[in-house]
């Protein structure tokens, strides 16, 4: 890689001619892009000097004090530009000669805090990844996962991807897993194994992501993964998507319906219309293996925003699972790096009955952002100190506002001053020009590299879902979000690639407001929501003839209000909402009409044209309790859901005014915020922090750079409700465990590795105990294609999974230890496979088969199979 000083400097030296500079990447990259843009107008000097200085800080981070000769004058900076920019000027023979001064957010005038903070600003421009310092630990691959997704792929991750990999591969048909993973752990990939796995003969696996770009970008892993292996689709294609040729649409339609489609990414919206016949039949015929729902804690975000396809994907599900043959419904995999309690609860109601959702639970707080927070008693003091931020912070970097109209005063703001490769992204933003805004910031189009326009992107909570910019280092918050949540997801923005990153966040006394009117959303009382509720069912389309649906119009006016507006429209979709949540209905798409018998042509197209106009304000419910239109029990019903939903606004917009409290860790209080109390057990987020004003000041010497380091985390795996395999149940009896025994070393062998892969095929996955060596696991997993082979070796499913395992011991280690004995005595699954001469955990000079009654032989074991 070029060194981004001699790079800077030979830009410098050939200026006002721009040089290629072969091997650019990061901020020379950006650099030479913005020097190729002051020509057009494209860039701006303060653009220039903002890079400029970056790569003078980065340079000092590695030991390079000397500073850049620089040309000086329009349209470079003048001198009096670059000390604007904190830069210090000498003469020089090129004109002037810039180093920069290192700059931190404001601390508290602490030694240790400012020591700490400057500290903190070095090891982001040193850009040195996290990795090594917080301690992953990979561990070996299970056979299936090494052989589904080939060469590169010997271990896991971490043990985080492990166990979530395993309770995806352990899931029963039918049943639903929520996984909580933190970013970088590879949550892709631990679906992508089990159905790559599973699809070795037919059979799809289905990933729905919020956006298209986040479809494109997963299409482009899967590509370069089934690449790899020689098991492209039949198209080469595996995102569904709008912009797609028909023909790509219908080939990959088909490609599902006959199970040849391994992998398909899509939104919501294509999986309800444009995909639901396919997935239908696929699903019929038993091919739809995995429903899997990336980024899953949207969903209750979604159900506010009201964009139905995202709650209607749940009626599919049971769709699904309804006409699939027995055995071979589809398992659901909902996937997050972080979830709150009513998340949870939201995805188990809409995607887990009846059987409750398995949790694998490794959540923990992103490890590259460090925390600064300040608060001014005026508005354009504030705004002073954020451009100073905007100035000094390295780049790409993200402004984040709160209201439409402050994106757009802002980038005027910035542009006035000298920024032209700033864009801004909010809720007004059309699908392309996001795109091409998304496009320009990280570089990057769907077809490869491109030069980059923007380093400075201002956008609301709209911006930053689905978007691929890993080396986005710096987020900055004009505002004050108004939510936990909000602020934690634009947090993480940056520091994707896994290099330090810095959050300064900068509030004035109007933000409160602000914060407060957009959290409490108006929640809907009790008697007007029945009054609308009743005005919608008393005025439904009663030419509806789909069996038990109801197709109800948004725009119905109760009598009391004097216009159709959109205002009138929130409210009816806030009292849907809250019905839907409380139970009392499910939402679908409105399905067109069909033509009648006996009715003419012009007559159908006359009513299909009316469907088409109205179906954008219409929506279809079926009543999921007939007692929706008994006025007590919907007082009862809707008035405690009300109550959740204002308890949850109130708890979100505390957590974000404890954040200016330094009595407590940041890290702390986001953990706090994303706790689960999941039946009886109790779920901490892990506590990770790199520096936030409470550690800075009372905080003990970061160990490895961390005030707080939560270690990898190490879930358990969950053990399906559904009824566990246990093929030799006749034989075991009351007991827990079947001893399971061979005599001479031929039955070892040949008997032993037969009877692993019969009991294998009939859903003993989990195997593990001396007895297994890496030959025979490898041999095993080849044998029992397409079902997966979990090896267990450090005995953590011996000791903690409740679900059925095979355990082997060997002639030289046929003793069983204390662990082996614990899993033995408790109400878990257990077949012993073992020489015959084992003694008995607890009487030693018994043999274990003379006063186990539940035991056979091996052989005798084969034949009953």
């Amino acid at each position: 890689m070029r060194d981004p000083w001699i790079g800077a400097q030979e830009l410098f030296d050939a200026w006002p001619w721009v040089l290629p500079v072969e091997q650019a990447t990061g901020t020379l990259r950006r650099l030479r892009d913005a020097l190729n843009g002051l020509a057009e107008g494209r860039a701006g000097w303060r653009d220039v000097a903002a890079l400029t200085r970056q790569i003078l800080l980065e340079a000092q981070a590695r030991g390079n004090p000397h500073g850049l000769k620089v040309p000086v004058g329009s349209p470079l900076p003048s001198r009096a530009q670059w000390q604007e920019m904190h830069c210090q000027t000498a003469p020089s023979d090129r004109g002037a000669l810039i180093t920069a001064l290192p700059w931190h957010p404001p601390v508290p005038q602490d030694d240790k805090a400012v020591q700490a903070a400057e500290e903190d600003l070095r090891q982001i421009h040193l850009g040195e990844s996290l990795q090594e310092r917080i301690q992953l630990e990979p561990c070996p691959a299970d056979p299936y996962w090494s052989v589904a997704l080939g060469d590169g792929y010997s271990h896991y991750k971490s043990v985080g991807q492990r166990q979530a990999a395993r309770a995806v591969a352990l899931a029963r048909p039918g049943s639903t897993i929520i996984a909580c993973l933190p970013t970088g752990h590879g949550k892709t990939a631990l679906v992508q194994a089990p159905g790559l796995l599973s699809s070795r003969r037919s059979g799809v696996t289905l990933v729905v992501v919020p956006t298209v770009v986040l479809a494109l970008d997963m299409e482009r892993r899967a590509k370069e993964l089934l690449g790899n292996q020689g098991r492209q689709s039949p198209t080469g294609r595996y995102a569904y998507i709008g912009g797609l040729d028909e023909y790509v649409k219908q080939q990959l339609r088909e490609d599902i319906r006959t199970g040849r489609q391994r992998l398909i990414f899509t939104n919501p919206e294509s999986l309800v219309t444009g995909l639901k016949s396919a997935l239908e039949d696929a699903a019929e015929q038993g091919l739809l293996q995995y429903f899997v729902i990336d980024e899953a804690h949207l969903v209750e975000q979604w159900g506010e925003g009201f964009r139905p396809e995202f709650q209607t994907m749940s009626v599919h599900r049971r769709t699904w699972l309804s006409t699939a043959p027995p055995g071979r419904e589809p398992v659901t995999v909902c996937l997050s790096a972080t979830l709150t309690e009513p998340q949870v609860t939201t995805l188990e109601k809409l995607f887990s009955g009846p059987n409750r959702a398995e949790l694998v639970w490794g959540a923990q707080l992103r490890h590259e952002p460090s925390y600064y927070i300040d608060s001014f008693t005026d508005e354009d003091e504030r705004n002073e100190a954020v451009t100073r931020a905007i100035d000094r912070l390295p780049r790409p970097m993200v402004l984040y506002v709160t209201q439409r109209q402050d994106a757009k005063t802002w980038v005027e703001r910035l542009r006035r001053a000298g920024y032209m490769r700033v864009t801004d992204v909010a809720g007004y933003t059309s699908p392309d020009d996001r795109r091409a805004a998304v496009e320009g910031w990280g570089g990057r189009s769907a077809s490869g590299p491109i030069p980059t326009v923007h380093d400075i992107v201002v956008g609301t909570s709209a911006f930053g879902l689905g978007v691929d910019v890993s080396d986005v280092r710096s987020v900055v918050h004009a505002c004050l979000p108004e939510t936990v949540d909000r602020y934690y997801q634009e947090v993480g923005r940056a520091g994707r690639d896994g290099h330090p990153s810095i959050s300064y966040l900068a509030t004035a006394p109007k933000d409160k407001y602000v914060a407060v009117h957009t959290n409490q959303k108006a929640v809907i009382g009790v008697s007007k929501a029945w009054g609308r509720w009743q005005w919608m069912w008393t005025t439904r389309d009663k030419t509806y003839t789909r069996p038990r649906h109801y197709l109800l119009n948004l725009d119905e006016i109760p009598d009391n209000v004097p216009a159709t507006s959109e205002t009138n429209r929130d409210w009816n979709i806030r009292t849907l909402n809250l019905m839907l949540r409380a139970g009392f209905i499910s939402l679908h798409i409105p399905e067109p009409p069909i033509q009648g018998d006996g009715e003419s042509r012009s007559s159908f197209e006359e009513r299909l044209n009316r469907f088409y106009e109205s179906a954008s304000t219409h929506v279809d419910v079926t009543l999921e309790e007939l007692e929706a239109n008994d006025p007590d029990y919907f007082s009862q019903r809707f008035e405690a859901e009300r109550q959740r939903s204002l308890a949850a606004q109130r708890n979100a917009l505390a957590g974000i005014q404890d954040l200016f409290s330094t009595d407590r860790c940041i890290g702390e209080i986001l953990s706090g915020y994303y706790r689960v109390q999941h039946g009886r057990a109790a779920l901490r987020t892990g506590v990770n922090c790199r520096g936030c004003p409470h550690c800075r000041i009372t905080g003990a010497s970061p160990n490895e750079g961390f005030y707080r380091l939560a270690g990898d985390p190490h879930p358990t795996v969950p053990a399906s409700d559904h009824p566990a395999p246990d093929p030799l149940a006749r034989y075991r009896g009351t007991s827990c465990f079947l001893s399971l025994w061979w005599r001479s070393e031929t039955e070892q062998r040949v008997q032993v590795p037969r009877l692993l892969e019969l009991l294998a095929l009939r859903g003993m996955h989990v195997v593990g105990g001396p007895g297994i060596t890496a030959e025979l696991a490898s041999s095993l997993q080849e044998d029992v294609l397409p079902h997966p082979i979990i090896w267990d070796r450090d005995a953590d499913l011996l000791n903690f999974y409740p679900g059925p395992i095979v355990w082997v011991l060997g002639y030289d280690s046929a003793s069983i230890d204390r662990f082996l004995e614990s899993r033995l005595s408790s109400p878990d699954i257990t077949y012993l496979i073992h020489p015959h001469d084992t003694p008995h955990p607890t009487r030693r000079e018994s043999l274990l088969t003379s006063l186990h009654p539940q035991n056979l032989s091996v052989r005798t074991a084969l034949e009953a199979l």
